[in-house]
């Protein structure tokens, strides 16, 4: 037993922290990260290895008087919250870069008046690598505005130049304690299964295996999607064959029920709209409930259908066309409903009324603003058809494949309201009052959507599923499902040595395959996002509520929850990767326990391949009983559970 690992807290005053780490918004780091890309109206070289100021790449440009070069956020924009300046380096070849202009432009908003580089900077010599440091003040923007795009005007001819490291920099935090503040008599939501799910594919014939579906119920896994993915367009569950190639799933309707009774978890299953008919989910729907008995409550229909890459059947313009998915949803719930009242079905959403363009324009009903994206269109048509689904099924991969960044996970989580406030405005926008009691259920999540890199089986992606899993709780969303269980390793994706880790291969499952063979780890090895999952076992269970904490650290994701018998848990991820964060932890007027249990996944977990640690520690017989304020320190890089 580890004494004296909390203290009372004393007068001491601890070092000021800085953004580092995972603070500052990386722009380019060897290639675009993220949602920003690079353009111009003359020639530009994203991959540049002649001159590069760190790792590999720098970008190339050859601007001439008239062109323009423009950086621009792909996802509308990039809040300015807390962000002081914009940083990048640059190596002309020649005199005269001074003259070229910078200037920015505010989401929805004319571009703001430009400024000389030379202005800020003074002589750029040639030749080397100068920081240029760019105030927001002298671009016009506004701490808190959304910048949307960055401009390089030229007005005259100019060297060429290459430029390297792009990030906008965040404020230090102005304090000298970090506090975590807990409010554990004042909870704001339950929890139930739905919030510990995990997607399995129909063709994952190792789920019948007694070693899997052991690891399933050590991972604390409660729900779970079937038939997994794009299957789901492609899946006749008659014969549990795969429409387009025939291909026989193992993992068929009755062994997906079998599998949920015999791990205890509350099961779903999405209906095939791309492929199939609303009568065959209405069938499903009998079989499943009727003939098996199987008490499926959760149902959806289809898999991303606004997405050109799912399986769609109908010929253009009625493929992947919200119009068309309105009409087959209206029939298919019906139907459904018809054969079980009990049912709950979804229907697949987009982010913002503009998402994923479509044939057809409908207003908002409540701004008046013409729109024709997926959901716009979607929530149009079933509003008018007077049957509205039970929830809105939301997919989350925050991290474009290829542009990974470690800092950029925990910053688009940071944010997860730009995804979650447009989506709850629209389903009150578009179907009234009754839009306001349909839940936004999460249903398919990960970090990024393809060509997974290393990072996927690294301990970064293990804390960011923990943090999205909080978030999500927070927001109040009715499900939360992992892709996914079982996949198999991959050597193709990003492995930038600026991304976290020690594996060399890939994977989307929090446990191994164990194919290829040569590639992957032996069948069901506990990957890092497994543990993670085991973590969040720890912390909470169905009945249990959640409680607000915070922290005025921007390292510190800090989540609470308290157990049906009133133990107060406190999850804590530190995101710096270079810095122990001392602590202080306080309860309001309420009196913590001088005696606690630690548990920790960080880097000498992963590194060993280890679980999860748990120490007891306690204040020692000086101290003992219970006090108001802790002290404590939190690991780098780690994911930590304190229960008191």
């Amino acid at each position: 037993m580890r004494t004296l690992a909390l203290l009372i807290v004393s007068t001491c005053v601890f070092g000021a922290l800085h953004a580092e780490d995972t603070a500052d918004f990386e722009m380019y780091v060897d290639y675009p990260i993220g949602l920003w890309d690079m353009s111009s109206t003359g020639p530009i070289d994203k991959a540049n290895t002649e001159y590069t100021h760190s790792y590999n790449n720098s970008i190339k440009y050859t601007l001439n008087a008239g062109n323009q070069a423009t950086i621009t956020h792909t996802w509308y924009g990039e809040w300015t919250t807390d962000i002081i300046h914009w940083e990048f380096w640059v190596r002309p070849a020649g005199t005269g870069l001074e003259n070229m202009r910078l200037k920015a432009r505010v989401f929805l908003e004319a571009p703001r008046p430009s400024v000389r580089l030379g202005d800020i900077t003074g002589p750029i010599p040639p030749g080397v690598w100068t920081k240029v440091v760019v105030p927001l003040s002298a671009l016009s923007v506004v701490e808190g505005e959304v910048v949307h795009y960055l401009y390089f005007d030229v007005p005259q001819n100019l060297p060429i130049f290459w430029l390297d490291d792009m990030k906008f920099v965040k404020r230090d935090p102005p304090l000298t304690t970090t506090t975590i503040d807990l409010q554990p008599n004042a909870p704001f939501r339950a929890l139930h299964k739905r919030m510990f799910g995990v997607g399995v594919h129909c063709q994952d014939n190792t789920l019948e295996l007694s070693e899997s579906r052991s690891r399933m119920m050590e991972a604390g896994i409660l729900f779970m999607n079937f038939p997994g993915g794009t299957n789901t367009d492609l899946y006749d569950w008659e014969s549990s064959t795969n429409n387009q190639t025939g291909v026989y799933c193992r993992l068929t309707t009755e062994k997906y029920l079998q599998l949920a009774e015999a791990i205890g978890a509350d099961k779903m299953i999405a209906a095939n709209y791309g492929s199939g008919t609303p009568v065959e989910a209405a069938a499903w729907v009998e079989y499943a409930n009727n003939v098996m008995g199987g008490n499926v409550i959760n149902w959806s229909i289809g898999n991303e259908c606004y997405h050109p890459g799912e399986y769609d059947t109908r010929p253009p313009p009625f493929d992947h066309d919200a119009e068309t998915y309105a009409a087959f949803c209206v029939q298919a719930i019906q139907l459904m409903k018809g054969v079980d009242p009990r049912v709950k079905i979804g229907v697949v959403g987009t982010y913002g009324e503009q998402s994923w363009p479509q044939r057809i324009t409908v207003i908002n009903p409540v701004t008046g603003v013409p729109a024709n994206g997926w959901s716009a269109v979607l929530l149009t048509r079933m509003r008018e058809a007077g049957v509205l689904p039970d929830y809105f099924d939301m997919h989350l991969y925050t991290v474009p494949p290829g542009k990974e960044s470690d800092a950029l996970l925990f910053q688009n989580l940071d944010r997860i309201d730009f995804w979650i406030t447009p989506m709850k405005r629209m389903l009150t926008d578009y179907l009234g009052p009754a839009g306001e009691n349909i839940p936004i259920n999460l249903t398919e999540s990960n970090s990024t959507w393809g060509r997974p890199g290393p990072q996927n089986v690294s301990l970064t992606n293990a804390m960011y599923l923990m943090y999205q899993w909080g978030q999500m709780a927070k927001r109040n969303l009715e499900s939360w499902v992992w892709w996914k269980l079982h996949n198999q390793a991959q050597v193709n994706g990003n492995d930038h040595p600026s991304l976290y880790g020690w594996r060399d291969y890939s994977d989307f499952g929090i446990l191994a395959r164990g194919l290829p063979e040569g590639v992957s780890p032996p069948l069901n090895t506990r990957y890092p996002t497994f543990y993670a999952m085991k973590m969040l076992k720890k912390f909470a269970r169905p009945g249990d509520e959640m409680f607000p904490v915070t922290t005025n650290n921007m390292h510190l994701k800090v989540f609470g929850c308290k157990s049906a018998s009133g133990r107060i848990r406190l999850l804590v991820i530190n995101a710096a990767k270079t810095k122990d964060i001392p602590v202080r932890i306080s309860a309001g007027n309420q009196l913590l326990p001088g005696s606690a249990t630690l548990h920790r996944y960080g880097a000498t977990e992963d590194v060993n391949e280890r679980d999860i640690s748990t120490t007891y520690v306690t204040f020692g017989p000086i101290f003992g009983g219970s006090f108001r304020t802790l002290q404590t320190t939190i690991n780098r890089y780690s994911i930590n559970l304190i229960e008191f």
